[in-house]
């Protein structure tokens, strides 16, 4: 067992995982009353926060620890609920959250 979630950089990712989910939920409701700026800003940190999120789900196909394992595929059936269709894999979802971000980008260009 590779004792995944014992690894110092697997913690810290985590740890930064939650700061920007916690920093996104926080924003949720006064985003659409922001300015421009502050919204850029709020897409911004969406995307590092997928990236990331991209990072750590690939670690996690890397390793065989059980728990890594299970954690991998609780991730892949939330998926399922935000549009992951069955028998894509994660990187479609990826792709497609990356394309909606940059819609709304362009309507903050418009």
């Amino acid at each position: 067992m590779s004792g995944f979630f014992d690894s110092e950089q697997v913690r810290e990712s985590l740890f930064e995982l939650d700061e920007l989910q916690h920093k996104l939920f926080n924003e949720l409701l006064e985003i659409p009353f922001s300015d421009t700026d502050k919204k850029r800003e709020h897409l911004e940190t969406m995307k590092q926060f997928l990236e990331k999120q991209k990072v750590f789900i690939f670690r996690m196909s890397l390793s065989d620890d059980p728990d890594a394992v299970e954690m991998r595929n609780r991730i892949l059936d939330s998926a399922l609920l935000f549009g992951l269709e069955p028998g894509d894999d994660i990187n479609t979802f990826f792709a497609k959250m990356e394309e909606s971000i940059e819609k709304l980008e362009k309507t903050l260009d418009d």
